[in-house]
């Protein structure tokens, strides 16, 4: 068999005329197909204006592709009636019944059961597959989308593939996503992706231009625009169609009439010729007559309305109803639509395939495609209102008899689409419900914002029962929610509530508010009325136990302490809990006890530790990963809080491994932005950087969050170390500019101040004062207080350490800590006796550095004990007290030490500012390390081996292996001695 015959059947459609033009975009795309498996993932953007010969381009290029041995796919997107995922569906479904079972389990892999939500048939080729997993919505998005990448990967292992997809500017959002991850994700495949889409500004919809441009600038990816045929390409065009070379006048009318649209020149070339036009001759073709007086359609509706005027009634009656159907249609659905009889109704199919408006597809039985988009549009635009929806109602009508509607998710699309476009003349009432399944159908393929459109048009219609209207309201917050876009979320779950209330319907009134509060919280959307619609709730609820009133209370909680209510936040946390405990419901007590970091009342962080500590424990008894992971989530943060380093350590492994085995793109990329701010507070920059820019790309695919803040403050944090400051310093420039609430000013000051940009620094600084800290507040505000801090140290501005140090000091003895672990910039009495030595307030500044000192060794923050000691030893020199200058230079050798071991040159520069002689001393005193740094704190407190054990998670045994070593490089006879040293070198904090 020729490898053609293998080819999807639109890319099988038989041309009228030869290939023309377009030889250099052919030649350009077959290059890009990779021939062997190191090349890996190309793609290609092909765009242009309707007509510009995009398709007739990739038809070559698949033809060639498949004749050196490439698979072929292929999938368009549907203007009329598209479904979720519409063209890669199309293209999978090619692969599933063109390759054999055997082969096709083997390609699918672990992802079978995901690729079901786009594939529901797909048990009848490969035999029984797992259900799909249920997980939050980017992780069942991100879990479809590695299948797909997966599956793609795996066929193109034998040959390379060659995946088409055309008419993106008429794709899904669900679509474009997948796309963006095809791209960015499947480098792996030995895959030459074409995509085509229209240019125009109108053709291009925010979400293409946004995938565009995500796309465009990822590595292997290539953009070919096709503009008009020129007149040579022209001249080719009709030398291959006659056989024989144009003249110049017949070349450059022809190029005048159609401004060299592709579509219209071969449009127009039928014309001339049918019209007697064109005189042939042995030397060339030529005008029969001037071409002032050609009178030669010079648009498409002109072209199909002489076409369509030379048809019989049969043929435009056959075409007026396929125009409605879509770009393609089968026979049978027409069939079954037309009031003509079977031989006539053939003759007129005929006639059209004659005339060059429609063709029979190859390879999928009696189905037929429009020659061009722009023929069905210039035929269905013809069409009065009510003719149009007459015809929707048949075509509509026709589909619901089709037996395969319950599992043909395209189908159940089109019944949606047609019947809502007749609703004028066929009644809401099937309409609604049509629209409504296909929402379901849409949810059930991940694909939330054609669900959302699915359940907007259900209810546009008309729902009479209010009971039904609202479970279809509050599925539509629910699908808003899950699509990422909460004001929407929030609207819906807002008239949910309303129409609860005039039902009377209590459970409808707590799933509203439950949706409403889920929907606030994590956009830190704090001030809608949530805690009023949750206490609605509870008040309306039977006031009996209930695991809907449990998880309403447990919302409470959470609304009520992210709007600065601790008090009754706790008394809501509690009365779920305990009713949680009462019911012996254990999902929903593991629940409330997860979101105890959000809901903590006026808990301690201990008290909130221990919460959470049970949360994970009943996740691991449940068996419930997802449990068990968004409690880890919190307990990492909790441990920094409570400067237990090593307890964040170990509890964000086993957060990373849960994220791995879950797969969950939030997980992973909460997990590895923990893992950027530790390793900065560690000392190892290159492993901050690479973490950061992980949790970027995974922040990159999550929907309704916007992580690009997270990635902000850390390469701020990471290019401030490595001394790369100047490389922010416009990008802080510029969202200090564009943020209302000077959220970002204090960066700024600091980026100026260290940059020696003095006189701007003061400037911008005076700013931030005139405003008031207080606007600081409901943003960055611990991290804007760090920053002046800073700032003020080296600009030595007194106004603003005064301003500082009282907001600081409620942080005394903690560990800076910036939003939910961003950033970790260790000991908060660094900065508290950097106010204070501006202040000249020398004991209470001396008092805050050794306080820091201790706390930052003893938490093995190798980056901040550099800067805390150089700090110190500033103090020291400025104080210039008996022996200061000795102490400055045993503080200045630490921080030298560190800051050539970690690599920080801008901080070892302002050593060398100082012009005090030193020697860098080891990292730690006498070689100890981090982790004998901590044990040798616990010693001095009088603890033992076993108490040493259980405070740092290890054995005694290997606590006891600790102590030997410390003894030996400490030179102590016993632990008493031990305890003498780390007393005398500032090691123990309390």
């Amino acid at each position: 068999m020729h490898a053609g015959a293998l080819l999807p059947g639109p890319l099988r459609l038989a041309p009228a005329f030869a290939f023309a033009g377009r030889a250099d975009e052919l030649a350009m795309l077959k290059a890009l197909l990779p021939r062997t498996a190191a090349e890996g993932r190309r793609a290609a953007l092909v765009a242009g204006e309707a007509g510009s010969g995009k398709s007739r381009l990739v038809r070559e290029l698949a033809h060639e592709a498949a004749s050196e041995g490439a698979t072929v796919l292929y999938g368009g997107c549907d203007v009329v009636a598209g479904s979720p995922y519409g063209p890669l569906s199309e293209a999978l479904a090619h692969l599933v019944r063109h390759t054999e079972p055997g082969v096709l389990r083997e390609h699918l892999g672990a992802g079978a059961g995901e690729l079901t939500r786009l594939l529901p048939e797909l048990p009848a080729f490969v035999g029984d597959v797992p259900r799909p997993a249920a997980a939050d919505p980017d992780t069942e998005r991100h879990r479809l989308h590695t299948a797909v990448t997966d599956v793609l990967t795996s066929v193109s292992a034998a040959a390379p593939l060659l995946l088409v997809l055309e008419d993106l500017h008429w794709a899904d959002a669900s679509t474009l996503l997948l796309v963006r991850h095809l791209v960015r994700s499947g480098a792996d495949a030995r895959m030459l992706l074409v995509a085509t889409f229209r240019d125009a500004a109108a053709d291009v919809s925010p979400g293409l231009g946004d995938t565009l441009v995500d796309v465009h600038r990822t590595e292997g990816v290539a953009r070919v625009r096709l503009g008009g045929l020129s007149q040579p390409e022209i001249a080719e065009f009709v030398r291959l169609a006659t056989g024989v070379a144009p003249t110049a006048e017949l070349t450059a009318a022809i190029a005048t009439l159609t401004g060299g649209n592709a579509f219209l020149v071969t449009e127009l070339w039928r014309e001339l010729a049918a019209s007697g036009a064109i005189q042939i001759g042995r030397a060339a073709a030529q005008l029969a007559q001037p071409a002032a007086e050609l009178g030669a359609p010079k648009t498409v509706q002109e072209v199909v309305s002489r076409r369509l005027a030379g048809l019989s009634a049969e043929a435009n009656a056959l075409l007026e109803l396929a125009a409605i159907v879509g770009a393609t249609f089968e026979l049978d659905t027409v069939r079954r639509t037309s009031v003509l009889d079977e031989p006539t109704l053939l003759d007129a199919v005929d006639e059209a395939v004659a005339s060059g408006l429609v063709a029979e597809e190859p390879g999928r039985g009696l189905v037929y495609r429009f020659a061009h988009e722009l023929v069905r549009r210039a035929v269905s635009e013809r069409l009065s209102v009510r003719r149009t929806a007459e015809l929707h109602l048949r075509v509509a009508e026709a589909l619901e008899g089709d037996p395969r509607r319950g599992e043909d998710r395209m189908l159940l699309a089109g019944l949606a689409h047609h019947f809502a476009a007749a609703a004028a003349l066929g009644g809401v009432g099937r309409a609604v419900e049509y629209n409504l399944l296909a929402a379901e159908s849409a949810i059930g393929a991940v694909a939330f914002d054609e669900a959302v459109n699915r359940f907007r048009t259900a209810l546009r219609l008309g729902l009479e029962d209010p009971g039904e209207r609202g479970a279809a309201t509050l599925r539509l917050g629910e699908a808003c929610h899950r699509a990422g876009a909460a004001p929407d979320a929030l609207e819906a779950f807002a008239a949910t509530a309303e129409l609860a209330r005039g039902l009377g319907d209590t459970e409808l009134l707590a799933r509203a508010a439950i949706g409403f509060e889920e929907a606030c919280w994590r956009p830190a959307i704090h001030d809608r009325g949530a805690v009023e619609l949750l206490e609605e709730a509870v008040a309306a609820l039977d006031a009996g136990d209930s695991g809907l009133r449990a998880r309403v209370l447990g919302c409470l909680a959470r609304a009520l302490e992210l709007r600065g209510d601790p008090g009754r936040a706790a008394q809501a946390r509690d009365a779920s809990v305990a009713m949680s405990r009462r019911l012996g419901d254990r999902p929903s007590l593991g629940a409330t006890l997860a979101a105890a970091y959000w809901s903590r009342g006026v808990s301690t962080n201990e008290e909130v530790k221990g919460m959470l500590l049970e949360a994970r424990a009943l996740g691991r008894e449940l068996g419930d990963v997802e449990l068990e992971a968004e409690a880890a989530s919190w307990l990492v943060p909790t441990h920094v809080v409570l400067c237990d380093h090593v307890s964040a350590r170990e509890t964000l492994r086993d957060l990373a491994a849960l994220a791995e085995r879950t797969g969950e793109p939030f997980r992973l990329h909460v997990a590895e932005h923990y893992a950027s701010a530790l390793a900065l507070c560690d000392g190892d920059l290159h492993a901050a950087d690479a973490a950061a820019r992980r949790s970027h790309e995974w922040g990159r695919i999550l929907t309704g969050r916007d992580a690009s803040g997270t990635y902000g403050i850390q390469m701020f944090g990471v290019r401030r170390a490595q001394g790369r400051l100047a490389e922010l310093a416009p990008a802080v420039r510029l969202l200090d500019a564009e943020s209302r609430d000077g959220a970002w000013r204090p960066g700024l000051v600091a980026v100026l101040a260290e940059l020696g940009m003095e006189d701007e620094a003061r400037r911008e600084l005076r700013r931030a004062l005139d405003e008031g800290l207080g606007a600081l507040r409901p943003s960055l505000w611990l991290a804007s207080l760090v920053y002046l801090a800073e700032a003020c140290a080296i600009l030595e501005d007194r106004p603003t350490a005064e301003a500082v140090y009282p907001e600081l000091a409620v942080y005394a003895g903690g560990n800076v800590m910036v939003g939910h672990l961003v950033a970790c910039y260790g000991a908060a009495d660094r900065y508290l006796g950097d106010a204070a030595t501006v202040m000249g307030d020398w004991e209470r500044a001396e008092e805050h550095y050794e306080s820091a000192l201790a706390l930052d060794m003893r938490l093995g923050a190798r980056t901040w004990l550099a800067h805390t000691s150089y700090a110190f030893a500033r103090m020291l020199l400025a104080r210039g007290r008996g022996d200061d200058r000795l102490r400055a230079e045993e503080q200045l050798a630490v921080a030298l030490g560190l800051a050539r071991a970690i690599g920080l040159p801008a901080l070892t520069a302002r050593i060398g500012a100082l012009r005090v002689d030193v020697t860098p001393a080891a990292e730690f005193p006498d070689g100890l390390s981090p982790r004998e740094i901590q044990i040798l704190v616990e010693l001095a407190r009088g603890r033992s081996n076993r108490d040493i054990g259980r405070a740092l998670h290890i054995s005694e045994h290997t606590a006891a292996n600790h102590v030997r070593s410390i003894l030996r490089k400490t030179r102590s006879a016993n632990r008493t001695e031990a305890a003498g040293y780390a007393l005398r070198r500032g090691l123990v904090p309390d």
